[in-house]
């Protein structure tokens, strides 16, 4: 019998992602490294995070990707194991929720590194990438009973 349990991931506050994102500095690729899910089961899981200002439908989330996602296009990452799901586009400057489902074999019991990268308009890696910002963000995934 699994139980549902979820991991914090970035419960306050918000993280830009884009040009000029952290005090002018570009941030195209945003990591969160070392979460370790307690009880883990390998079974499908949910991320949910909220999103504003995604203009772009290239933008992607992995789950324990390679150093060098950070130069790959959507299309290149999009056939990997570690790829997730495409960010949903919200032009608005309102806060969404936004559900991902992770398939089983992607998350670890410990030292997973969740992926959000910023592409532009053709999913690339040059020129003008898409500006926005998450927040709340949360992995919800079925633990074993202790």
């Amino acid at each position: 019998m699994a139980n549902l349990t979820f991991r914090s991931i970035l419960s306050t506050g918000s993280r830009a992602l884009g040009e000029g994102a952290v005090d002018g500095a570009d941030r195209f690729d945003l990591f969160f490294d070392n979460i370790d899910l307690s009880g883990f089961a390998d079974i499908p899981a949910l991320l949910l995070l909220a999103t504003r200002n995604v203009d772009e439908e290239n933008n992607f989330i992995t789950i324990n990707a390679p150093g060098d996602v950070t130069n790959q296009s959507l299309e290149a990452a999009q056939d990997e194991d570690y790829f997730v799901s495409r960010i949903l586009a919200n032009p608005s400057d309102t806060w969404i929720l936004q559900i991902h489902r992770i398939p089983s074999g992607i998350l670890n019991a410990a030292n997973n590194i969740l992926g959000i990268h910023c592409r532009n308009a053709n999913g690339e890696t040059s020129e003008n990438r898409d500006n926005f910002s998450v927040a709340r963000i949360f992995l919800v995934y079925f633990g074993a009973e202790n």
